[in-house]
This record gives C-alpha cells, structure tokens and sequence, in this order.
C-alpha cells in the first residue's frame, strides 16, 4: 500500500473514531467515547505521518510524534489535545470521568483532528 492510500486509510478511521465518540456521549457512555476519541486523535496522527513515509505503531511513538508535530508546527494544541485523549484512554480501564468531563475534552479533540487532518496533502489534480 502507498503512502497516499494510507494516509487515507488513517484518515477514514480517524472520523470514523470520532463519529462513534459522538454516538457515545449521546448514549452516556463516556469510557467507549473516551476511548474513540483517543483513537481518532491517534489514526490523525498516523495519517499524516503515513502521507511522510512514517509508520507508527506504538502508544509511544504516536506521543513522540505529537511532540514532535507540536515543536515543528509551533501548535502546542496538538499535544495537549493528545495528552487529554490519552487520559480518556485510560478512563476506558480505570473508569471514573462522567460524561461532562468527556463532552469538554471532546470539543478540543475534534478541533485538533479537524486541524491534523488538514495537513495530509490532498491528491494533485488529474491523479
């Protein structure tokens, strides 16, 4: 697979993650939304560091890459909204934040994988 059709691949996860985070907190269930709105942040990330020619696989090399994305870019918005995803996460285990909290990291997060998802190149014209 090229980096083009991962990158897209990543892309279509990341909002796919997200659409069930909405459904989530419109059910209540503020662990599976935590835990999908991590995994969208997480797919964004992966998206564009496959449009790079980068893969990532671990928990700690898409956190690396969010700092690293965050120095580069001078948008320290990146990683605090990967930092909150990633307490979402381990809400998924240790469940204890209610949906209210959930819906507040929400907002940023969305705004953040909007913002990510922008950066993937898009296809030239005619390819």
């Amino acid at each position: 697979m090229d980096r083009r059709a991962k990158a897209e691949k990543y892309a279509t996860q990341s909002l796919r993650y997200l659409k069930n985070a909405s459904r989530s907190i419109d059910e209540g269930n503020s662990e599976k939304a935590g835990e999908f709105l991590w995994g969208s942040i997480a797919e964004a990330l992966k998206a564009i560091a496959a449009s790079q020619g980068i893969e990532l696989r671990a928990h700690w090399e898409i956190g690396n890459y969010a700092k690293e994305l965050t120095k580069r870019l001078g948008d320290k918005d990146i990683f605090n909204a990967f930092g909150h995803a990633s307490y979402l996460h381990s809400n998924f285990y240790e469940a204890g934040l209610g949906i209210a909290d959930v819906k507040i990291y929400a907002q940023e997060i969305r705004a953040t994988v909007g913002k990510l998802l922008s950066l993937i190149p898009q296809k030239e014209q005619g390819s």
